[in-house]
């Protein structure tokens, strides 16, 4: 884990990808949740990089897809 806060390329490249895209090797998942929309649900991960310590949440929801 770095001292400052910058995020590490990796976990910058993610926040970048596309929807569909597997977590970078360094990520590990902290919390999972299953959402429900009116038309279908999806599911909101959360993943906590253990290189830099920043937090990404990963969603596969109608409205909300995709790394944040």
């Amino acid at each position: 884990m770095s001292l400052d806060d910058a995020a590490c390329p990796a976990c910058h490249g993610q926040m970048r990808a596309h929807w569909e895209e597997r977590p970078h090797g360094r990520l590990m998942v902290v919390a999972s949740t299953p959402v429900v929309e009116a038309f279908g649900g999806g599911v909101e991960t959360r993943y906590v990089c253990l290189e830099c310590g920043h937090t990404l949440l990963h969603s596969t929801g109608r409205f909300g897809r995709g790394w944040h």
